[in-house]
């Protein structure tokens, strides 16, 4: 018995064609600063005069819209022959908090696996030089799904706490792409409590691995404050981090700045 096709396999690819570079964060726990960092990254790229999108596929917790400030009750993505993302400082924004409106949403799953192909192929993203993702924690079928219909494009950013605790689950982490033939194309140090002979304890254990490059992000106690604000969040050294990962990423892949 032949199975039945889902005819949105063969429609993700065709929203995905016009995108040049798909950076995934990625981390093996939560709590680690995915969101932020997907977010001023986006935001800092956008600052650059890149062309980016931003895909939150933290589906049962979706903040990129907290941190940017867009009020959902306002903005919502405008329909033309699919969804076109609504657009946010120069980012073109996707998030499944558009049609929840921040309401619970506990997928499981298959209800997973469903919300993504339906978002991915319903999502017209046009031409992007950069796709940042917000990815769930973990290893799930959202990164599975991820591996599938990305890999080509597919340079992951890989995130990790300033823990010790951390060290040897991100170091898996990233040998896990590497068995599979994607190397990251960096790590963030995002650097909250502990020390500076504590964080160069955490760095020397992931420079002995295979990684593009290593970034660290210092504390800053104002990016509470500057959530939904993006003038205040340009203040902040995270987003110093980041516009030096942005200016790396332009360089590494050949894009005006």
């Amino acid at each position: 018995m032949m199975r039945n096709e889902d005819p949105r396999d063969n429609t993700i690819p065709i929203r995905l064609k016009e995108i040049s570079v798909i950076l995934p964060a990625v981390s093996y726990k939560g709590g680690v600063g995915k969101t932020t960092i997907s977010s001023l990254l986006a935001l800092s790229l956008a600052d650059s005069g890149a062309s980016v999108g931003l895909l939150d596929l933290d589906f049962t917790n979706p903040s990129t819209h907290l941190v940017l400030g867009l009020d959902l009750n306002v903005a919502m993505p405008r329909e033309d022959k699919g969804i076109l993302p609504v657009e946010v400082e120069g980012i073109k924004l996707m998030t499944l908090a558009f049609f929840t409106k921040n309401n619970p949403t506990p997928l499981r799953g298959k209800e997973l696996n469903e919300a993504f192909k339906e978002i991915l192929s319903i999502t017209i993203w046009g031409k992007l030089d950069f796709l940042v993702i917000d990815m769930p924690p973990g290893l799930s079928d959202i990164t599975l799904n991820v591996l599938r219909f990305m890999k080509e494009k597919l340079y992951p950013l890989v995130i990790s706490s300033s823990s010790k605790l951390s060290i040897h689950p991100t170091i898996n982490l990233i040998r896990m792409f590497s068995e599979i033939g994607i190397l990251p194309i960096a790590l963030i140090l995002n650097e909250g409590a502990g020390s500076p002979k504590l964080y160069s304890e955490i760095l020397d254990a992931y420079q002995k691995e295979n990684i593009g490059k290593i970034f660290r992000i210092e504390r800053d106690d104002r990016i509470e404050n500057a959530y939904g604000n993006p003038d205040l969040l340009r203040k902040t050294t995270v987003y110093a981090a980041l516009k030096q990962l942005s200016r790396d990423l332009l360089a590494t892949f050949g894009k005006k700045s």
